[in-house]
C-alpha cells in the first residue's frame, strides 16, 4: 500500500512530460475523455488550451501588453498587460478619436481685431494632453518650447499636427484668408503662457497662417474656433461618434450642400435629373445625339470644333478661336478696303515681244512669281482677252503670255500691234 501510495503521489505532483501542442485538444475524446486518461495528459491539454487562448508560441511566458493611451511615455510604449481584468469594460482603450469641437462663446462669437495675434479662451475645463495621459487637448509644444509644463505637454515635438484650430468668420461662415490669400488658423497653447490659467480652466489659441506665425486679416470682428479634443473610444458618448473632421467635412457640410445646389443651378441640372436637356439637338447640330453627361457634351464639341492648325495666310496656328476670327476680319475688311485701279492703253506704236514695255502714266504694282498665284496683284488683258504671267522670278521661264519684269513695266512673249487696246487691272 505505502508503494502504490507514493507513486500516486508522484504523479499529483507534477507531469514526466510538458506538452502544450497536443493533438486534438479542441476535441471532447482528447480534452475530456472518459475511458483512458491520466492528470498529466490533461495539464497537457490545459497547456496547449492556454498557449492558444494567449495566441503565442508557447503556454508560459507572460501575457503581452497593448497600448493604452491613458497610460503612456513618450516613446509610444504598449505597457498595459493585456489580462482579462484590463480588458473588462475597455475594449476600445486602444482607439483614441479627434473630436472636432465647436467653440463660438456662447452663440456671441468670439471679438477680434486686425492684428490680433491670437485668442485666450476661457471656461475650456478639457485637460491637456500629456506624455503619460494622452486624453485632453493637444497642445503645441515643439521642442524649443520653454513656457510652463513645457516637458509634460505632449506635442511630438511640434510635428502633432492635431494641435490646428479651423477659425470661421461669423459673418460669412467661412475661413478666413490674409492678405497673400493664404488661410489663417490657428494652434493651440498653455494659457498659462498667455496671461491665464492653463490646464483644465482656459487655453490661447494662437494665428498661423502658410505654415508660420501670423495675426488675424482685417476686416473681422467675431469667429468661432474649431479645435481638437483627443478622446478614447470607451470614454465617448454614442452622440459624439460624429464626422470628426473640420472644416472640409462635417463642420462644412452644409456650405457643401449649398454648394451642390449651386452647381446644379449653374449646369442645369437638378437632384432628380441626371441626363442634361440641351436646347438643340436636331440634325447638323453638334450635340444632336443628346448626350447624357458633360463630358460627352465637351468631348463632342472638341472634336466638331476641331484643332488649332492652320495653313493659310491670315490666321496663326495655336491661336484662339477669338484672336483667329479676329486675323481673319482685319484681312477681309483689309481686301474689301482694296482699291482696283483700272487703266486701258491703246497702241500706237508695235510692242515687240520680249522687251519689256512700261506701263502708261509710269504706273506700278507689285509681282508676285509665287507659284500658283502668279500675276495676282494685276490683271491684263489685250482685246478683252485675259492673259496669264509666266512662271519664275521677274518670269524668267517664259512659259505663258508676259513676263512680270520689274514693278513698273512687263514683257510680252508675242508682238502687239498698232490699234489694239491693252486693259491693265492693278490691285496692289
Amino acid at each position: 500500500m505505502a508503494r502504490s501510495l507514493l507513486r500516486q503521489l508522484e504523479q499529483i505532483r507534477w507531469s514526466y512530460d510538458y506538452d502544450d501542442n497536443v493533438a486534438g485538444a479542441n476535441t471532447s475524446s482528447v480534452a475530456e475523455p472518459t475511458t483512458s486518461g491520466s492528470l498529466e495528459e490533461d495539464a497537457n491539454v490545459l497547456r496547449t488550451m492556454l498557449r492558444q487562448v494567449k495566441g503565442d508560441t508557447d503556454w508560459f511566458t507572460a501575457p503581452r501588453t497593448y497600448f493604452d493611451p491613458t497610460s503612456t511615455t513618450s516613446g509610444s510604449t504598449e505597457n498595459k498587460t493585456l489580462n482579462l481584468v484590463n480588458i473588462q469594460n475597455h475594449t476600445l482603450d486602444a482607439k483614441t478619436i479627434i473630436v472636432a469641437v465647436s467653440n463660438d462663446n456662447s452663440g456671441n462669437g468670439w471679438s477680434v481685431s486686425a492684428n490680433d495675434a491670437g485668442e485666450l479662451l476661457g471656461s475650456i475645463t478639457t485637460r491637456y494632453a500629456t506624455n503619460n495621459n494622452r486624453m485632453g487637448l493637444p497642445i503645441y509644444a515643439p521642442g524649443s518650447y520653454t513656457g510652463s509644463d513645457a516637458s509634460g505637454i505632449y506635442d511630438e515635438n511640434g510635428a502633432d499636427n492635431v494641435c490646428r484650430v479651423d477659425i470661421v468668420n461669423m459673418d460669412t461662415d467661412a475661413e478666413i484668408v490674409d492678405s497673400n490669400g493664404y488661410t489663417i488658423y490657428g494652434k493651440l497653447y498653455n494659457g498659462a503662457d498667455y496671461a491665464g490659467t492653463g490646464n483644465g480652466t482656459d487655453v490661447y489659441v494662437k494665428y498661423w497662417a502658410n505654415d508660420a506665425v501670423a495675426t488675424m486679416a482685417s476686416g473681422v470682428s467675431s469667429v468661432v474656433f474649431i479645435y481638437p479634443q483627443r478622446k478614447r473610444l470607451t470614454d465617448m458618448a454614442e452622440y459624439e461618434w460624429l464626422r470628426t473632421d473640420f472644416i472640409s467635412s462635417w463642420e462644412g457640410d452644409v456650405e457643401l450642400i449649398e454648394d451642390i445646389y449651386n452647381l446644379w443651378s449653374y449646369t442645369g441640372a437638378s437632384n432628380d435629373v441626371t441626363d442634361p436637356t440641351w436646347d438643340n439637338t436636331a440634325a447638323s447640330y453638334i450635340l444632336q445625339s443628346d448626350p447624357d453627361d458633360l463630358t460627352t457634351a465637351i468631348n463632342l464639341l472638341n472634336t466638331e470644333i476641331g484643332d488649332r492648325v492652320y495653313t493659310g495666310t491670315y490666321i496663326t496656328s495655336g491661336d484662339t478661336i477669338t484672336d483667329s476670327l479676329e486675323d481673319l476680319d482685319v484681312a477681309l475688311a483689309a481686301m474689301n478696303a482694296a482699291s482696283v485701279n483700272k487703266y486701258a492703253e491703246e497702241v500706237s506704236t508695235l510692242i515687240s515681244k520680249n522687251v519689256v514695255h512700261g506701263l502708261p502714266g509710269s504706273l506700278t504694282y507689285t509681282p508676285d512669281d509665287t507659284s500658283g498665284e502668279e500675276g495676282s496683284n494685276m490683271d491684263v488683258y489685250v482685246d478683252g482677252q485675259l492673259l496669264s504671267a509666266d512662271t519664275g522670278t521677274n518670269g524668267v521661264n517664259a512659259d505663258r503670255d508676259y513676263s512680270e519684269s520689274t514693278a513698273s513695266g512687263i514683257a510680252f512673249r508675242f508682238d502687239i500691234q498698232v490699234g489694239r487696246n491693252i486693259t491693265y487691272m492693278i490691285r496692289q
